[in-house]
């Protein structure tokens, strides 16, 4: 993924590597053309389909961190810590580069970067730093670190803070989303380090099972014996409605409304529940893929096979693809410049946005074009 291997991938990786970059795409074609400062989770105000477009889209994360852990275990095992410290800090460093000077404009085509966040590839980054020191833990270590993380991480939700010293600052990084405005500068963080740094761990340490040598009718008895364990702890948390997410779920007259509510888990920090739900779906999907034919899935492995580039290029294309829509429409293609007064209520995009069907045609067409990029690179080789 983010690490070069030379060893044999296993399918089932590629095939969910696939798919989840398919639901994070399906999810930023609605961040750009759905109804702009519409909440896709605001169950008040917010559909099935678009519930669950979102919804969907929370197996990226979990999943990314979870291979790129197992990653890094079979890294060290095929070329010593030595190769990878180097590796780790290498790769840090060119994620946060990419996150600071490529994704974040990506996201803005603002030229000025008066928005700056901390997303996915610039926590990933800090993750791999923090394995420079962490891997010489050893296995059964972190995976009691990343346990205790999971578990009790929702306790420090109580700790905030609101100003902008570097205290401040380190703990939003740890475990606080936070937003701040300086003058017309906005800086955002959304992925924080203690729960996904703990799922990295989780990888690391199921990196073992991912060995050509080691039994597959095994590893897919653990995956599955983990997944089931960790989907019932989600329903025994979610249910009695008292630990694991800063935000109960509540009883509706319309049944569709109570089963959002219930789904309706903090990504940012990302709560115990959210995670315990999302990990067992992918354990699950290990488990019960182990041998999967990659034939039959053709499109999610080639998409898959350069998911870095995919996830830029693709959001390019959206952002792109969303100015060309203004144009076309006649309203000023400016506006797609985001900026922290594009969600203002008296912003040009206060009014902008097409309907959910409008939004999944565009994905599939902007499917339809990677597939083709990537076909072409995956026949070339």
């Amino acid at each position: 993924m983010f690490i070069k291997l030379s060893y044999p991938k296993q399918e089932s990786r590629n095939v969910l590597l696939g798919l989840i970059l398919v639901f994070a795409i399906l999810d930023h074609t609605r961040m750009f053309f759905y109804y702009w400062n519409v909440n896709p989770v605001d169950i008040s105000n917010t559909s099935i389909a678009v519930f669950l477009t979102r919804f969907l889209s929370h197996f990226f994360a979990p999943a990314v961190f979870f291979l790129v852990g197992i990653e890094v275990f079979l890294y060290a095992k095929q070329f010593g810590r030595a190769k990878l410290n180097f590796t780790l800090l290498r790769t840090a460093g060119i994620l946060l580069l990419i996150e600071l000077f490529i994704n974040n404009f990506l996201y803005t085509f603002d030229v000025h970067y008066r928005t700056i966040g901390l997303f996915i590839l610039g926590l990933l980054g800090l993750c791999l730093l923090c394995m420079i020191g962490l891997q010489y833990l050893g296995r059964k270590v972190l995976l009691g670190l990343g346990i205790v993380l999971i578990l009790g991480h929702n306790l420090l939700d109580r700790i905030q803070f609101d100003d902008h010293s570097f205290l401040s600052i380190c703990w939003y990084i740890l475990h606080q989303q936070k937003f701040i405005l300086i003058d017309e500068h906005l800086f955002i963080v959304n992925y924080t380090l203690v729960p996904w740094l703990a799922v990295l761990l989780l990888g690391y340490y199921f990196g073992k099972y991912y060995q050509s040598d080691y039994d597959v009718l095994k590893r897919k008895k653990i995956l599955v014996t983990t997944g089931w364990l960790c989907l019932g702890l989600f329903l025994l948390l979610r249910v009695f409605n008292q630990y694991g997410d800063p935000f109960m779920w509540h009883n509706y007259a319309d049944p569709s409304k109570t089963a959002m509510s219930f789904l309706n888990l903090t990504k940012y920090p990302a709560s115990l529940d959210f995670l315990a739900m999302t990990l067992s779906i992918i354990f699950l999907f290990f488990g019960y893929t182990t041998e999967i034919k990659s034939r039959y899935y053709t499109f999610f492995s080639i998409i898959a096979q350069r998911p870095l580039f995919i996830y830029l290029f693709s959001t390019f294309l959206i952002h792109l693809l969303a100015v060309i829509f203004l144009w076309i429409a006649g309203d000023d293609p400016k506006a797609m410049i985001i900026t922290s007064a594009s969600y203002s209520k008296g912003s040009s995009l206060s009014l902008y946005g097409y309907s959910i069907e409008v939004v999944y045609g565009i994905w599939i067409g902007l499917l339809l074009v990677l597939y083709y990029i990537a076909s072409r690179n995956y026949l070339a080789k």
